[in-house]
């Protein structure tokens, strides 16, 4: 991870993309858990008018969560999309500028150092060393934004409706990561060989 400080410079450069991405990443999942809380509250609207006579109450009720429902998930859906236009498209701009940054370093090299190196290592420094930094930029940084605050918000909400169900729920979790993780390390290894 040291290697990486090097591009903490290029966040600075771009902060206002990542700062919108992230933003964007707290609307999104914001709308996508309103979107269940909605359908919650449908639910307990149906168990407690399931027995009236007049049935348009229930049905205009019902035709109103589903619209809430629908709008939450369209706006989840929009700030995603203006997630992946801030920081994918904010990692791809710095991919661009490693990209420069290393051809000027290869322009500022003597002719003993492409004597030593293969032209193929060094152009793929270029390309394919690139493109893993960016994918490291770009989604690795919006997943994990995004699963951390979609947990953080889950956790509220979930904590609002019933806290004790809530802390039942999470005790077994601290063991799961670590099965996930030791699993998906065993996994990476026997791939790898």
């Amino acid at each position: 991870m040291k290697s990486l400080k090097h591009i903490n410079k290029y966040f600075l450069k771009y902060k206002w993309r990542l700062g919108l991405g992230i933003v964007f990443i707290l609307l999104s999942n914001y709308y996508a858990i309103d979107g269940f809380v909605y359908a919650r509250k449908a639910i307990d609207f149906i168990q407690e008018h399931a027995n009236d006579k007049d049935k348009s109450i229930l049905i205009n009720q019902l035709l109103k969560y589903t619209g809430l429902i629908l709008w939450a998930a369209l706006l989840s859906g929009v700030f995603l999309f203006f997630t992946r236009q801030t920081i994918i498209v904010m990692s791809r701009l710095i991919e661009y500028d490693l990209k420069n940054e290393i051809y000027e370093h290869y322009q500022k090299l003597d002719i003993s150092f492409y004597k030593r190196n293969s032209t193929g290592d060094l152009m793929n420094r270029i390309s394919e060393d690139v493109s893993r930094v960016r994918m490291y930029i770009g989604p690795a940084i919006m997943y994990i934004l995004n699963t951390f605050s979609r947990f953080a918000l889950t956790i509220i909400v979930m904590i609002n409706v019933n806290a004790t169900l809530t802390l039942y729920v999470l005790i077994p979790l601290p063991i799961l990561a670590v099965t996930i993780y030791v699993i998906s390390d065993l996994i990476n290894k026997k791939s790898t060989q």
